[in-house]
């Protein structure tokens, strides 16, 4: 979703298990993406409460691959407000 001033959040749909733990579709059927219970925090929005991943899992999920720039200005901005380590 992006808003009219650019701002975006990326919105993923997920399948959950009991456990916390969920799936996610990918290009390849064969290798959904998984994502353990223990990556989901709630963040907020405006002051409003909403689940999401953690900054450690999207740092996670930024590896493997050569980033654009959106992926750069991303993990700048994880590294700004959270502080984290990131490879890029």
């Amino acid at each position: 979703m992006k808003a009219p001033d650019g701002r975006e959040i990326d919105l993923h749909p997920l399948v959950f298990s009991d456990d916390g733990s969920a799936v996610q579709a990918s290009p390849e059927p064969q290798r959904l993406f998984a994502y353990p219970s223990s990556c989901f925090v709630t963040g907020t929005i405006q002051g409003t409460p909403v689940p999401c991943l953690s900054a450690e899992q999207q740092v996670y999920f930024h590896q493997g691959y050569e980033p654009t720039e959106r992926d750069r200005h991303d993990m700048a901005q994880l590294r700004r407000a959270f502080g984290i380590v990131t490879h890029f």
